[in-house]
């Protein structure tokens, strides 16, 4: 392979459903082959089998929980015997809030499972990836952090914590790899209408309509939105981007109105 050139594989951790199933789908579409990891083996199964179908790119899956680092190194060398060595990671796998609360109400262990598996499995994988694309010399890796974590959400102290550590590690792998031909990035959602949130929205966790109204642009994002960027940033075309965070919320994190009513001046 020509250094610097993709060699047309790509990870995608958490790609099960919602924002990962999609960014599968959407590198699937450029002409990449797909690796689909994560903890629901059937869900990983089903999204593997559709993608291949619909895009006709060739396509695996691995179930594997991403805060283990052993149980990762045996996927990851399940996908190089399957697609071989990956140009692409995208590090999606992640869990949402368990229960809002102060820090001292939340269970350390919730604390310790939302770290384990946004920061640690972005870290295992990319420890994982990183040494077989500086011999190829190229490398995409995006993170998924947060609009949470641009600015900062009440009583999410973990989930906050988790994304706006992700920021980090995008900025010091970057520094790393940089003159490898490897770029690190992150991308950080707003709010995006899974079914994940679909079904928190419905359940009362989440205010749909509020938060619609709260997002300048007047509504949710959409999957496709997301994995579109990400599949841009995946691209040669963004050799020049690195140690970057890509906030795409619809102008939710530069909103800082103090509630005014502002309806007189809407037209």
């Amino acid at each position: 392979m020509e250094p610097g050139k993709s060699n047309g594989v790509a990870i995608v951790t958490g790609a099960a459903s919602g924002i990962g199933c999609s960014v599968a789908h959407a590198l699937g579409s450029a002409g990449h082959s797909v690796a689909i990891v994560d903890i629901n083996g059937d869900g990983a199964a089903s999204a593997a089998e559709t993608i291949g179908r619909e895009t006709g790119a060739t396509t695996c899956w691995q179930s594997v929980d991403v805060a283990d680092r052993e149980a990762c190194s045996g996927a990851y060398r399940q996908i190089l015997e399957t697609l071989g060595k990956p140009g692409i990671l995208v590090n999606n796998a992640g869990i949402m809030v368990r229960r809002k609360g102060r820090l001292e109400d939340i269970p350390p262990e919730d604390l310790d499972e939302m770290i384990a598996i946004h920061v640690g499995g972005t870290l295992n994988w990319s420890r994982l990836v990183i040494p077989d694309m500086r011999q190829a010399g190229f490398g995409r890796i995006i993170n998924l952090s947060s609009c949470n974590a641009v600015t900062a959400v009440p009583y999410r102290i973990g989930y906050v914590t988790a994304k706006k550590a992700i920021r980090g590690v995008t900025e010091a792998l970057a520094l790393e790899t940089a003159r490898a031909g490897i770029t690190v990035n992150a991308v950080a959602p707003g709010y995006i209408l899974t079914d994940e949130l679909k079904r928190r929205s419905e359940a009362g966790f989440l205010d749909f309509d509020s938060i619609a109204e709260r997002t300048p642009v007047g509504r949710w994002g959409r999957p496709e939105e997301i994995a579109d960027t990400i599949s841009f940033l995946a691209s040669e075309n963004a050799a020049y981007i690195t140690g970057a965070t890509l906030v795409i919320d619809g102008g939710f994190t530069i909103r800082a109105d103090p509630g005014e009513d502002l309806a007189t001046f809407a037209e």
